[in-house]
């Protein structure tokens, strides 16, 4: 039997943030679902057949009162774990060009635009988990947006996620710093949130027993692509993203009928939803749409589906890319292999022409 790589919930701790009402936005600028999602994540954390995390050893942070309420928690949480400590927020993300190019967490009393200086400083989370360095597991969610236009397109589509990484830690974000994360109306929680906590609820059906850090990532690119949803980020150092945050609840394939290590390591998307994504993918091509036909190509391509590899493949060679088109070609859809090359081509200039 393969030994368990999920942290010990009992010397484990969460910190859980959630700003759903703020003072100084409008109505329309306001998160009734952020507060859902929050309290359905502390629960599935909670839940013995996903991780099992004590109540009192998850703090949930409704409407922090200000930055600093946030940071001590985070510090008791990081001061008492000693195998992975785990911070979540979700809410508004800012960002304020002439206050320099940090990201800013708001927290209720945060006004738009220029409310960095009642928001919560990124870099001072940052640096509560460079000093946790006894624990040898950080993992960080943040479901938040941020201004394409406030960035004015000096970053790429990774960057954001890249700057926040602490050594040794995943960063999965909601999206990319040119696009805004998503609260559809109607829906009890954000985009993000609801797709993430979704897995966790119902696991993936033939995936692997524990759900590590890239896991995760690719089934969420895949779902939130499919459905013309922001595409969430993930930035790792070291082994970050093979850090394990929780148990595959879905039903796992017998032993005797188990594939070999290499194919078991792609998260292949469900036939129908790629059947259905590829229809849309010529429908995007025929409207001219070719960044969004890309988009969810790359999100096929990433879940493993072999057939958006072989277009991608194609498509890298009539451009000249031999090379990556090679590596793509030789290396197993969905391993970390072809998510290299995956990564490369969504940093690159390589467009549908």
């Amino acid at each position: 039997m393969t030994p368990s790589r999920l942290p010990p919930a009992a010397t484990s701790r969460a910190v859980l943030v959630g700003v759903s009402r703020y003072h100084e936005l409008s109505s329309e600028r306001q998160l009734p679902a952020v507060e859902a999602g929050l309290h359905r994540l502390a629960a599935l954390l909670g839940d013995p057949r996903i991780w099992g995390l004590r109540p009192e050893h998850c703090a949930v942070l409704h409407q922090p009162e200000d930055a600093d309420s946030v940071i001590s928690a985070l510090r008791t949480a990081a001061g008492q774990a000693t195998a992975s400590l785990l911070f979540y927020y979700a809410g508004h993300g800012l960002i304020d060009p002439l206050a320099g190019d940090g990201l800013y967490l708001a927290l209720p009393r945060s006004p738009e635009p220029a409310g960095t200086h009642l928001a919560l400083d990124y870099d001072h989370v940052r640096a509560e988990l460079l000093r946790a360095a006894a624990v040898p597991q950080k993992v960080v969610i943040l479901d938040c947006c941020w201004s394409g236009r406030a960035l004015k397109g000096t970053m790429g589509a990774e960057d954001l996620a890249a700057a926040a990484a602490v050594k040794g830690t995943a960063v999965l974000t909601a999206c990319a710093s040119t696009a805004k994360a998503l609260s559809p109306p109607g829906e009890d929680c954000t985009a993000f949130t609801g797709a993430l906590t979704r897995i966790l609820d119902e696991g993936l059906p033939g995936g692997p027993a524990e759900l590590d850090v890239a896991t995760l990532y690719r089934s969420l690119a895949h779902r939130l692509g499919s459905e013309n949803r922001p595409r969430p980020q993930l930035a790792t150092s070291g082994a970050g993203s093979e850090l394990v945050l929780a148990r595959n609840t879905a039903p796992q394939k017998p032993a005797e009928t188990q594939v070999s290590e290499p194919a078991q390591a792609a998260v292949r998307p469900p036939a129908l939803l790629a059947e259905h994504a590829r229809p849309r993918i010529q429908e995007l091509l025929r409207a001219g749409r070719y960044e969004e036909a890309q988009e969810l190509r790359l999100s096929l391509a990433e879940a493993g589906d072999a057939e958006a590899v072989r277009d991608l493949v194609t498509r890298l060679r009539r451009e000249g890319h031999y090379g990556p088109a090679a590596r793509l070609e030789r290396s197993t859809p969905g391993s970390e292999a072809a998510q290299r090359v995956l990564r490369w081509l969504r940093r690159g200039d390589a467009r549908e022409s």
